[in-house]
């Protein structure tokens, strides 16, 4: 009889081969720290493109079009150790070798490959294709929109009020394309602080802003809706950012609710592409460059709104032709045991790939380049972090490299012109980036004006043309005129079912003018065009596929302890809306009300939200001799310094130890 220990414990070598070979299932095998391909099933070297030299080399460089996905990222976590979970994950792969991305949903699991000792010898990854369930899933849901409208109505009223105090579209303009992604994080649908604006300036520039307010709730959206009214006000007034930074600060500082809100405020001319920005303890923007290059703009960000900090300094920078400006929410950035400098690292990762991503014509990323990179980028940031602890806000504005064509047409007057005339102008519509709705109208109103024409411009029989000519101008408004050489026929007594044209024109648009000259008639028609915002819960944006983990729950603690240089108060776990009332209390105790000097540690937080600085902002002005302490690797580290409060941080020495403090 065999003994135990000799027997194959999986059954034949040559069936487990076989049956591996035919498996129906995707199934990658890496080994070491480079994650050589040791194994793959035919299934998953098709869904690569079967390309040749696969196995034996390492993943990165096998597939590099992964890079900026965070697939990588989540392999490197599993040779840690760690395993992980994608749920109807999407992925682009280069499948025909020829640069241009697939499109592909999987779900996926990431295992640590151990050794017999329990040492991790590489990674295994087991997928499925969920292409089609979302495929079926997404048509599913493109049926049920009046079912998806009643459930939002039931249960998103909060939601509502969101969307309500948020710009419903953004402008569409000659010379920059704007997009925005709005994520509310909490699955209840409570009202967060985020706020964005686009703002055309009447000197051709366009302000473009994005800010926080601290806490959740109807109170929080409230003020938010507040503060982007007051910005906006001041920005169309002609105010320059110094005044507009100044009249929002004064504003901010009149009510607690408003009070510590950060924002980040900036002005760009689309002629020079100049740009002016300042920041009131608000991270600085991103730019993207037209090869993928990621660069954050130096800024330097003084204390939040209405804390009596110093005036933010304007600063000016210089933006290039096909650059795309990125504006953002710390939402997008903090995340639970990570620094602010690893946040960003990851957010610039994540746009650059998608700035320089090829996309198959099939796939269901936006084409239009702002809204791909607040798709690709709100997508896999939640994938890079389990999803979002707070809301979260990315504005996205693309510096054309050259405005955007007028529309020129002349053809026959004539009624085998209005199906030409009605495609010509779609097109152009689609290329200036008009919504749906606005283009139907702007086609419906113009075919009116070209119906007039044919019925009322020349004489039976007699040839004649119109003109179509479009135009965007800098305030987002198009302007469209038909114009004859004719003279219209005089109306007639009883008109019948007919001569209502121009009643429908002035219902379409939101202005319309007809001029009658020697030379002809025009018809003008002008109406104020946007592109539709992205407002949405996490919950909703992650339905679509995006990675599943599980999330670990932290516990705050406040700990007093006597040290020889005096009394600390150690903080550890997250610092947000929940427990920031709790730190303030642990913080008037440990001080005795203030009167006592308290050295308050910081390192082990895990996450310090707005709220958390408030109350810093708050108690550093009732505590007489305050301190902070956060190592620069902590998360607490960066907020402190972004947010004004650098200065009651450790002044670093020669040999740099942390022994002194700022004055």
């Amino acid at each position: 009889m065999t003994a135990p220990h000799a027997r194959w414990s999986s059954g034949d070598p040559q069936a487990v081969l076989d049956g591996f070979e035919q498996l129906p299932g995707f199934v990658w095998i890496f080994e070491g720290p480079e994650l050589r391909v040791v194994a793959a099933n035919p299934a998953v070297r098709a869904a690569v493109g079967n390309r040749s030299g696969l196995i034996g080399e390492p993943f990165r460089r096998a597939v590099p079009e992964l890079a900026g996905q965070h697939i990588f990222e989540l392999l490197d976590q599993a040779l840690h150790g760690i395993r992980s979970h994608g749920y109807e994950q999407r992925v682009l792969t280069d499948r025909n070798g020829d640069g241009t991305l697939t499109e592909a949903f999987y779900t996926f699991d990431m295992a640590p490959w151990r050794n017999p000792d329990g040492s991790v010898r590489g990674v295994i990854v087991q997928a499925v294709d969920a292409t089609p369930v979302v495929a079926a899933r997404q048509a599913a849901e493109t049926a049920a929109a009046t079912a998806e409208r009643r459930y939002r109505q039931a249960a998103g009223l909060v939601l509502e009020l969101q969307r309500s105090l948020l710009p419903d579209v953004l402008p569409v303009l000659p010379h920059v394309q704007v997009a925005a992604h709005y994520l509310v994080a909490s699955s209840d649908l409570v009202a967060g602080g985020d706020w964005f604006d686009v703002v055309p300036l009447p000197d051709g520039r366009l302000a473009l802003t994005v800010g926080d307010v601290v806490g959740h709730g109807a109170t929080a959206a409230a003020a938010m809706g507040q503060l982007r009214t007051v910005a906006r006000q001041a920005l169309q007034s002609g105010g320059g950012l110094p005044q507009v930074l100044a009249v929002l600060d004064d504003f901010a500082g009149r009510a607690d609710v408003t009070r510590a809100a950060t924002t980040c405020l900036a002005v760009l001319d689309p002629d020079t592409g100049t740009l002016e920005a300042a920041s009131h303890g608000h991270p600085a923007p991103l730019v993207i460059g037209a090869t993928g290059e990621a660069r954050y703009l130096p800024l330097t960000p003084t204390g939040p709104l209405g804390t009596g900090a110093d005036p933010a300094p304007v600063q000016t920078h210089q933006l290039r032709a096909d650059d795309v400006l990125l504006l953002y929410t710390d939402g997008l950035i903090e995340r639970p045991r990570q620094s602010l400098h690893d946040g960003a690292r990851i957010l610039a990762d994540a746009a650059a790939a998608a700035r320089r991503a090829i996309l198959d014509a099939a796939t269901t990323v936006p084409q239009r380049l702002p809204d791909r990179i607040c798709t690709l980028v709100t997508e896999r940031l939640a994938l890079a972090g389990g999803g979002f602890g707070d809301d979260t806000t990315l504005l996205a504005a693309h510096l054309l490299p050259q405005p955007l064509a007028p529309l020129h047409v002349t053809l026959p007057a004539d009624r085998t012109a209005l199906r030409p005339m009605r495609r010509h102008l779609s097109d152009w519509l689609v290329r200036i980036g008009a919504g749906e709705l606005d283009a139907s109208d702007l086609v419906h109103a113009a075919g009116e004006a070209v119906t007039n024409a044919v019925d009322h411009a020349y004489p039976s029989g007699t040839p004649g043309t119109f003109t179509l000519h479009g135009t965007l101008d800098h305030q987002g408004v198009v302007h469209v005129t038909c114009a004859d050489q004719g003279r219209w026929r005089p109306p007639v007594a009883d008109p019948g079912g007919r001569g209502r044209g121009l009643t429908m024109i002035r219902g379409l648009v939101d202005r319309a003018e007809v001029s009658h000259t020697e030379a002809g008639t025009t018809v003008s028609m002008h109406h104020h065009i946007g592109q539709a915002t992205n407002v949405t819960t996490v919950a909703a944006a992650q339905a679509a596929g995006p990675h599943k983990q599980a999330a670990v729950v932290e516990e705050f603690t406040a700990a007093v302890i006597e040290a020889p240089t005096g009394r600390v108060l150690r903080v550890q776990g997250p610092v947000d809306l929940v427990t920031g009332p709790r730190l303030r209390a642990a913080i008037m105790q440990a001080s005795r009300g203030g009167s006592l000097p308290l050295t308050i540690d910081l390192t082990p937080v895990t996450h310090l939200s707005s709220t958390g600085v408030r109350v810093l902002h708050e108690v550093a002005r009732i505590v007489a001799h305050l301190r902070v302490t956060a190592t620069p690797q902590s998360p607490a580290h960066a907020v402190l310094e972004l947010t004004g409060l650098g200065h009651l941080l450790p002044e670093p020495s020669a040999n740099g130890r942390d022994d002194g403090f700022h004055r």
